[in-house]
């Protein structure tokens, strides 16, 4: 009988800790799926900005921008052709001797030609910096103007009269 009993007892706690695993496991996992979701939506949004980025940079190359190409190519943009999405670069130099590739605009890795969100970007951001620059000089500027006029008014009136008692004894 008391063995029965013994029985019943560890039959109901293995049950009530079995429902609490249970428990624990789909909240973890729950958790788990939720954050995923997040870090995908906003993973995404940052890849879509750049890819805009891109696409707006490969559109404002023009002659004269320098450009790197996927395979490693440096050179200057001489002819852009619209028509077949293609660019004409200058590789080389006068001694070496120049060649001219023709490529595929979205064979171009890199380029100093800027898009219109990267010059709104780095306008805000130099609009940010020279706010905060002003900021800093506000808080310096009224105590420089303190100390030198304090120190100015006492070192005054001691100068000119240091000077005229060595004079009036000579």
């Amino acid at each position: 009988m008391f063995y029965s009993l013994l029985e019943t007892a560890a039959d109901t706690a293995a049950n009530d800790s079995n429902q609490w695993t249970k428990y624990l496991l789909v909240g973890f996992l729950a958790v788990l799926v939720v954050g995923a979701a997040i870090w995908f939506i906003f993973s995404g949004r940052k890849n879509k900005q750049r890819q805009k980025e891109y696409v707006e940079q490969i559109e404002a190359i023009q002659p004269g921008n320098k450009v790197k190409t996927a395979g490693g190519i440096c050179g200057i943009v001489v002819e852009v052709c619209d028509e077949d999405n293609t660019v004409i670069i200058e590789t080389g130099s006068e001694k070496s001797g120049k060649s001219y590739v023709k490529m595929d605009k979205e064979l171009i890795a890199q380029t100093d030609a800027k898009g219109p969100t990267q010059i709104a970007r780095e306008e805000a951001e130099a609009k940010k910096k020279a706010e905060k620059e002003a900021k800093q000089a506000g808080k310096t500027e009224p105590a420089e103007p303190e100390a030198p006029a304090e120190s100015a008014e006492p070192e005054a009136p001691a100068e000119p009269a240091a000077e005229e008692k060595p004079e009036e004894k000579e």
